[in-house]
C-alpha cells in the first residue's frame, strides 16, 4: 500500500496536518490531523509498503509487541481508505 500523493503532511503549531493539493483542494472539506503515530505510518506510506514491513516498523519505532502495532495500524489504514488517501 502507498499514499496518494495529492496530500501533504505540515506541522503548523506542533500539530501535524494533511493538506490537500491540486483537485484535492476543492474536495477536502475537513482538516485531518496526525498524532505521532499517525504521522509516522504517512511517512513511511511514501513508498510500497506491505502490511508486516508497516507492523515491523511501527513496533519497532514506539516499542510496542507486533499484535499492538498491527491492530492499530489497521484501524489507521481502514481510515486512510475512507477518506480516500491510499492509492
Amino acid at each position: 500500500m502507498k499514499r496518494k500523493s495529492d496530500f501533504v503532511m505540515k506541522k503548523m503549531g506542533g500539530v501535524c496536518l494533511l493538506v490537500p493539493l491540486g483537485a484535492q483542494v476543492k474536495e477536502c472539506n475537513a482538516i485531518i490531523t496526525l498524532n505521532d503515530t499517525a504521522a509516522c505510518i504517512w511517512e513511511l506510506l511514501s513508498v510500497e509498503r506491505s502490511l508486516d514491513e508497516l507492523t515491523a516498523s511501527i513496533a519497532a519505532q514506539f516499542d510496542v509487541t507486533t499484535d499492538s502495532a498491527r491492530t492499530d495500524l489497521l484501524s489507521f489504514i481502514d481510515e486512510l481508505k475512507l477518506s480516500g488517501l491510499l492509492e
